[in-house]
């Protein structure tokens, strides 16, 4: 008897907790769809290009590691430089929610390459309808991504190292909406990217170290979707 009793203690005791764990996945559902119902989801998606002229080190100076005869010291050698116009490609995808009516934030995710170095923003983001004539028209739009740039995506040569830093990006556009609900993106800005990039070279005697900062800074120009 007493082994029956603990068999159907078991069963009753699994009974209300599966009944409790329904219930908590009912109630979480419930208020997810509270609150997508008051903040409404939104992505938006963009592809485009980055547009500037840069000034980027092709000599790294330093000291000759052999003392002249002529004196103590030894010879320096000026970092040299050369100015470039560069266009690169960029796509990042916006996803958050909207606050009120014509604010949206969210976590901004992108790739944009800088030459041979591919660097990852990973950005908090705001997206805010500055002008609309009618509701549910096309309106002008304001935004700013400001986050930090990783290196994952990035492979380096040997000897060489690349971080990213701060990513500052602040745009404005227009945004067309279409029937079912979604809209067309046209955007215009501009990007501030920090990237370090670090040599490491055998010289005469010994290991030298060359460390260089670049400051991206570029006009953008995407188009892109929004769900």
């Amino acid at each position: 008897m007493k082994n029956n009793s603990k068999k159907y203690i078991g069963k009753i005791s699994l009974i209300f907790l599966l009944a409790a764990l329904c219930t908590s996945i009912a109630k979480a559902q419930e208020e997810k769809e509270r609150f997508f119902k008051k903040y409404k989801f939104v992505n938006q998606t963009e592809f485009g290009g980055l547009f500037g002229r840069i000034k980027y080190q092709v000599y790294y100076g330093g000291w000759y590691p052999y003392p002249v005869p002529f004196g103590p010291t030894y010879p320096s050698y000026p970092t040299q430089y050369k100015v470039s116009n560069k266009v690169n490609i960029s796509a990042q995808t916006f996803n958050g929610v909207y606050i009120d009516k014509k604010t949206a934030a969210g976590l901004t995710i992108g790739v944009d390459g800088y030459g041979e170095t591919v660097l990852m923003p990973i950005a908090l983001g705001i997206r805010r309808s500055i002008v609309q004539k009618k509701e549910g028209g096309s309106s002008l739009m304001g935004g700013i991504d400001v986050g930090y740039s990783t290196a994952w995506l990035n492979v380096d040569d040997t000897g060489f190292k690349t971080n990213g830093g701060l990513l500052i990006s602040p745009t404005i556009g227009y945004r067309l909406p279409m029937r079912n609900g979604s809209a067309w993106l046209i955007n215009f800005g501009y990007r501030f990217q920090r990237a370090d990039y670090i040599q490491e070279r055998q010289g005469d005697i010994y290991w030298v170290e060359s460390k260089e900062v670049r400051k991206h800074k570029r006009l953008v120009f995407r188009l892109g979707i929004e769900f």
